[in-house]
């Protein structure tokens, strides 16, 4: 879906690495709240019917006690809509199943993935963005907003950014040929599964934001980095050969995200 306004962000990293993103438009992020609320609609149908096939079929005492049921259903219900959007942008790197579909995503200003925190907020934050109803004011906001945000956004401290499209692709490209050209297969590393297990998604978003940083930093800039974080590996037991990260930093960072990104990506 072609967005009317064309839309770019800059974001400086806290490693004052100036990077520019698209923001997504009302296009994108409404089709993806589409199939995130039919995606909901689906669950809360079937919890539903469920309801109503254990209310009917149950004894008396507890059929007499539908009144009490049907509101721990609708709690149930607030939750688990609530509870859909904070979890999976957290968990899933700023994206819902919606999101990731049409390739949009939600980052923190300073251009690092989103926290627990902030995805609690600005989701939370729906409640008003859907007033009066179906995400007028939301939209409303969203549209005059220079980087497209909704008022979630603007108390949270976050953006949507666009990840598809020619941009996406062609950035896609630069990342695979610049992973190509540093030959991480070479050094051979493969990570035991206790080594693996000691990554947490702290480590994750720090290596898989280093990787993706790559094509735009100069040589000298990415071995820099790249010191910093294997040395935070080695601290760590995830990367055992000190001389190696001192030595080679980037390569082997880029042999460690291959070794481990599927399962993360996940």
């Amino acid at each position: 879906m072609n967005e009317t306004i064309d839309r770019q962000v800059s974001v400086v990293t806290p490693e004052q690495v100036r990077l520019q993103f698209q923001t997504a438009g009302l296009g994108s992020r409404a089709a993806a709240q589409l199939i995130d609320g039919v995606i909901l609609l689906v669950v809360n149908i079937t919890l539903l019917v469920l309801f109503r096939i254990v209310a009917f079929g149950a004894p008396d005492p507890l059929r007499e006690a539908g009144g009490f049921a049907l509101a721990v259903l609708i709690i149930l219900f607030f939750l688990l809509n609530s509870a859909y959007y904070i979890v999976l942008e957290y968990w899933l790197g700023g994206q819902t199943l919606g999101k990731r579909w049409m390739g949009i995503r939600v980052i923190q200003e300073n251009g690092q993935g989103i926290t627990f925190l902030a995805a609690l907020i600005r989701n939370l934050f729906r409640i008003i963005d859907n007033l009066p109803a179906g995400y007028f004011l939301g939209a409303l906001v969203c549209f005059f907003h220079p980087r497209d945000k909704r008022l979630g956004d603007m108390v949270a401290g976050t953006i949507v950014v666009q990840e598809s499209g020619s941009a996406g692709r062609a950035g896609k490209k630069r990342l695979e040929k610049e992973l190509q050209r540093w030959n991480p297969q070479q050094l051979g590393i493969r990570l035991h599964v206790e080594e693996k297990g000691r990554m947490d998604r702290k480590d994750w978003h720090m290596l898989a934001a280093f990787i993706e940083r790559l094509p735009l930093l100069a040589d000298e800039r990415k071995r820099e980095l790249g010191r910093r974080l294997a040395t935070h590996l080695v601290e760590k037991g995830i990367i055992r050969d000190r001389e190696l990260a001192a030595r080679e930093p980037v390569r082997l960072l880029i042999a460690v995200y291959e070794e481990v990104k599927e399962e993360w990506q996940l």
